[in-house]
């Protein structure tokens, strides 16, 4: 080797190892700004991966006070640079709330709700953005079909709930004039914990059941997009335990894990994570991971009080017993790698419960402060899906937050076995929401955990470092104006920053802006996204 190349590969080692000290590196590349009003709906903006993002809203017609809605929905298409590559308006019927939505490639589709009642009437919009146009079904369920999940499955819309406490999905095909019930979901003392896409237009519903005193089971079941019974899989779950929550991946990897929290009794808070991938011609394994024993999980505790848990469930596991430390941990989504599974959860307090409406597993109403009412089945109008509103409520919970307080997020990496490899974790700083919501969000660079969320105008992250006893380093960044333009307020009560495609975010929000180059210059209220990538 020359001279000349042994100086500058060992130029490149020692940058590369600077670089890795130094941690993430965040930019801002790009931003989208719209000129709005403070009484205007509020956008929802809908990641489609590397296609960009759909953002929408609904147009009023009168003010902020009045429950009158027009019934016209605007519709624009951003490409992943954030510039508008189509504007379009949808006309509906008045008075529909929207309350879901879903992504495919080429397609978005807009789930809206009609009515109050359990008799549910929806309008599902299919959105073809390459083909600039739109199109409205409506669909009528015959029966009173409490819904707790949505998703879409190719051209089909899938539909998961409850009909008289009992278990139920719908198929919607625009092929037939009527929902199609999938067959063998009306089972007593089962709930349904998670109905999720496949990328190969399957999908699968994930159910928690209690056969007896001493037995309780999940089953995971995988249907094509016609409904066809796929994969059946029946899993003993330990009798000492109870399924709190679950989520299944979505065959991105070859494997399909399954994973959620258990607790030692119905509507108690979760002690651990369980883990299995699915093989329904062998016996599984199901992993069983208490929170103590993860090494960063009690981060958001001080040194002292989370030593002095460790040691406490050490002890109790020595003796034979469970470990006593429980958390609330809602769980929001899996990211699938080359390595393994990532897993998204977030720790939280509820600070006042009141009861509920029926008797569900997932809660049936909470407030919405935008569509004068409640909204109904899920957590907020603005969180993803219908089966990412309720990840939080535990099966068996009889009440709902009416504040809650989020405490940390963390990501556990599950390997292609489904056992627990390492976790991250990063203390939250005080978020209070009137909804139990997911905060923060998460990508892996170079097999590092990137761990982010928004506070007011400033982005919060941190990378953890791969030591198992070493706490990557907290930094902000300002979110990121014009070169022209100077911040006079940022709206604290609206926006987020969620995770994109790659190593990329995107931060939304609303801010009162002016131009700094003439200080006479009138204030703009504007709605804005921020791109957010990962160096």
């Amino acid at each position: 080797m020359s001279h000349k190349n042994f100086f500058f590969c060992a130029f490149m080692i020692i940058t590369v190892a600077a670089f890795e000290r130094a941690g993430a590196q965040l930019r801002q590349p790009s931003r989208y700004e719209k000129e709005v009003k403070i009484s205007d709906d509020v956008f929802t903006v809908i990641p489609m991966k590397s296609e960009g993002l759909a953002i929408v809203r609904e147009y009023r017609k009168s003010s902020l006070l009045t429950s009158n809605r027009a019934g016209k929905w605007e519709l624009e298409i951003l490409d992943s640079a954030l510039s508008v590559t189509w504007t379009t308006e949808i006309d509906l019927k008045p008075g529909l709330v929207l309350v879901g939505y879903e992504y495919e490639p080429g397609y978005v589709y807009l789930l809206f709700r009609e009515g109050e009642n359990d008799f549910n009437s929806f309008h599902l919009v299919t959105v073809p953005f390459y083909e600039k146009r739109t199109e409205v079904d409506k669909i009528k369920f015959e029966v009173e079909f409490k819904i707790s999940h949505f998703t879409m499955s190719g051209s089909a819309a899938i539909f998961g709930g409850y009909v008289n406490n009992e278990p139920a999905v719908l198929l919607y095909d625009r092929s037939s004039d009527h929902p199609k019930v999938l067959p063998g979901l009306f089972i007593s003392d089962v709930a349904l914990l998670d109905v999720r896409a496949n990328q190969n237009k399957s999908f699968n519903v994930l159910l928690a059941e209690k056969k007896g005193k001493e037995r309780r089971t999940l089953i995971v079941r995988t249907y094509d997009h016609e409904g066809n019974l796929l994969v059946d899989d029946i899993v003993d779950i330990d009798p000492r335990f109870t399924v709190s929550t679950g989520l299944t991946s979505s065959l991105e990897r070859d494997e399909l894990i399954v994973v959620g929290t258990y607790s030692e009794g119905i509507g108690r808070p979760a002690m651990g994570f369980y883990s299995f991938v699915v093989d329904p011609f062998a016996t599984q394994d199901v992993n069983y991971t208490d929170f103590t024993s993860l090494p960063h999980f009690l981060q958001y505790l001080n040194t002292r009080k989370a030593e002095k848990i460790i040691s406490k469930s050490a002890k109790s596991k020595s003796q034979g017993k469970l470990p006593d430390y429980t958390v609330h941990v809602s769980l929001h989504r899996i990211d699938e790698r080359a390595d393994g599974f990532y897993v998204l959860g977030e720790l939280y307090y509820k600070s006042s419960a009141s009861s509920y409406y029926g008797n569900y597993p997932y809660s049936s109403a909470f407030y919405n402060p935008y569509s004068y009412g409640y909204y109904p089945y899920g957590m907020s109008p603005f969180s993803n899906r219908y089966y990412n509103n309720s990840p939080g409520v535990p099966y068996g919970n009889t009440s709902r937050q009416s504040e809650a307080h989020i405490l940390q997020t963390t990501v556990v990496k599950f390997g292609p076995k489904g056992r627990v490899e390492k976790d991250a974790s990063m203390k939250l700083d005080n978020i209070k929401l009137p909804y139990l919501d997911q905060v923060a969000d998460f990508t892996v660079v170079r097999d590092s955990i990137v761990m982010v969320y928004k506070k007011e105008g400033d982005i919060v992250y941190e990378r953890e470092r791969g030591d198992a006893d070493e706490i990557g380093e907290v930094k902000q960044l300002k979110v990121e104006l014009k070169g022209n333009e100077l911040l006079k307020k940022e709206d604290k009560d609206e926006g987020t920053i969620r995770f994109w495609y790659g190593k990329n975010f995107f931060v939304w929000g609303y801010q009162s802006v002016r131009e700094n180059l003439r200080e006479g210059e009138k204030t703009r209220y504007i709605f804005y996204i921020n791109k957010v990538s990962v160096q």
